[in-house]
């Protein structure tokens, strides 16, 4: 798609890809990512056979798989559609970068706020991953997170959110499926919280999917989701992967949300984040724009 600023969810729509075109595309994905997954899992096995005490193989061997997605869209793009990747991006546009670091800077705003809390709270403690190897390998996780996320807002938000348009024609519909979706292949963990990550990940989904359709275009969302995992990553831990980190909860595995205290803390939380990027980034248009270019406008 050349000189059309067509938004990034009606793609599929604007250029009249059939329905069952996205939907075979989505099977051909699948199956080839099915097919790397299982070549790098056995790569990553084999590593961690010879090179025994490297924690963070299982981590990146699994970022890797998902930024495998990647190349694979864009193998079934120019096959099955005649599209390119930049049209799960902004077709018909330039790519904007600068939104992309904008969104992330908002975004990694409250979150950064919400880690020095944690400490004063004591509910994080500074990690035991020495200060070397995190600086060793702080440039490596966030390259691969930076491909991971990526590769997950052109398949859900870019790809299956068009096909998901041309099924129901409205962008709320089709937001929920990609959500419902979203959250699903994020399934498998065995931490006690798991309704809660199933809230957070479905209210996260709903989110990129809302600001994606508010820009008409990926960027803000794909900034988004890169500084969430990264932030993660650093500061927070996960019970199910190890990540080499500066500080980490100390309750790794906390119980999960139980009666109307617990759910009403959840919103709150997630009205404030929500709330906070709008405002600063939103409605300013500091996002869109950058405050520089809104000025000499």
């Amino acid at each position: 798609m050349k000189g059309d600023e067509t938004p990034v969810h009606m793609a599929g729509v604007a250029t009249g890809q059939p329905r069952g075109a996205y939907l075979f595309g989505t099977v051909v994905i699948v199956v080839l990512m099915l097919l790397a997954g299982i070549a790098i899992v056995a790569l990553v096995m084999e590593l961690r056979r010879v090179l025994p005490g490297t924690s963070y193989l299982q981590t990146y061997g699994l970022l890797t798989i998902n930024s495998i997605a990647i190349p694979v869209l864009a193998l079934v793009l120019h096959w099955l559609h005649r599209l390119r990747l930049s049209d799960l991006i902004a077709p018909g546009r330039s790519l904007d970068w600068g939104m992309m670091g904008r969104a992330a800077l908002v975004f990694a705003l409250p979150m950064l706020v919400q880690v020095g809390i944690g400490l004063w709270a004591g509910e994080l403690r500074l990690s035991q991953t020495s200060l070397m190897t995190f600086l060793l390998l702080a440039p490596l996780s966030v390259l691969l997170f930076g491909l991971q996320a990526s590769a997950e807002e052109l398949l859900f938000r870019g790809y299956l959110a068009q096909g998901a348009q041309l099924l129901f024609r409205h962008a709320l519909p089709a937001s929920l499926l990609t959500a419902v979706l979203f959250t699903l292949v994020h399934e498998g963990s065995e931490a006690q919280a798991v309704w809660a990550m199933r809230a957070e990940i479905f209210c996260m989904a709903l989110f990129l999917s809302w600001i994606t359709t508010r820009f008409g275009r990926l960027e803000a969302a794909m900034g988004v989701h890169i500084i969430n995992n990264v932030l993660f990553s650093f500061f927070v831990g996960s019970a199910d992967l190890s990540f080499p980190d500066l500080t980490t909860r100390v309750e790794l595995d906390p119980p999960d949300l139980s009666g109307w205290a617990d759910w009403g803390e959840f919103a709150l939380h997630q009205a404030v984040h929500v709330g906070f990027f709008w405002l600063v980034g939103m409605k300013t248009g500091f996002i869109e724009k950058g405050w520089i270019r809104r000025r000499a406008a």
